[in-house]
């Protein structure tokens, strides 16, 4: 569960502490980033691990103890994924102002563009179906797309129509558990409370590096353009 999430930390905070961007892009970045963090972890503890036998599931005028579990944990993860879609434009907009001519030069802007919109278009982290125990986990990847050592999108989308070399894996992809088997919840629970702590990792790290190198007035200083998610559309 929340397979790849960390890298919505790893790749902007590598980027970000790379380049030095100091501006209040950073910040934003940031803060949106904490939001992601918080969000995942109400939807991992909050109702994901109920066992179904809770009493206040019991008589519920939403149905059973399946479907109320089921609406409630749907709804958490939801706000985890608008937390998500929230950061994708300002992480966007961070890449295209902080590497302009080395991106011009190598041609990565599609690429760049093609990881973040695919993310908003299909990402869903976990979403149960409420009318029999099975769940669909979203699991998120940058192989053959961003070099894993610099964290710099390769140049995939021009070498692929140019010299037609083999499309690299799916960005998104999507896997189905059926949990009529409680225990999978907590299996899928416990793998996403570890990248919960990954992410608090990275977010400290780039806390951290903001607090010493930025001041007041660089970080108060005016953006480009909009952080509306139309630049993704």
């Amino acid at each position: 569960m929340l397979e790849g999430l960390p890298l919505l930390f790893d790749f902007p905070v590598i980027a970000l502490t790379r380049e030095r961007l100091r501006g209040s892009l950073a910040v934003v970045v940031y803060h949106l980033l904490g939001d992601v963090i918080n969000a995942a972890e109400h939807a991992l503890t909050h109702y994901l691990p109920l066992t179904l036998t809770e009493e206040f599931l019991q008589n519920s005028s939403l149905g059973t103890p399946y479907y109320k579990w089921a609406k409630f944990t749907n709804d958490d993860f939801e706000t985890l994924d608008e937390c998500v879609r929230r950061l994708l434009p300002a992480a966007w907009n961070w890449y295209y102002d902080s590497s302009g001519e080395e991106r011009r030069r190598s041609g990565t802007d599609k690429d760049a563009w093609n990881w973040f919109h695919q993310i908003k278009i299909q990402y869903a982290s976990c979403v149960v179906d409420p009318s029999e125990p099975k769940l669909t986990v979203s699991g998120l990847s940058s192989v053959g797309r961003i070099d894993p050592v610099d964290r710099r999108f390769l140049n995939v989308w021009s070498r692929r129509r140019k010299e037609g070399f083999e499309q690299p894996p799916p960005i998104i992809t999507k896997s189905v558990w059926d949990i009529s088997d409680r225990s999978v919840i907590t299996e899928l629970q416990r793998s996403g409370l570890s990248r919960v702590t990954e992410m608090h990792r990275l977010y400290a790290e780039l806390g951290e590096w903001l607090r010493s190198n930025c001041t007041i007035g660089e970080i108060t200083a005016s953006h480009r353009n909009t952080l509306s998610e139309g630049l993704l559309g």
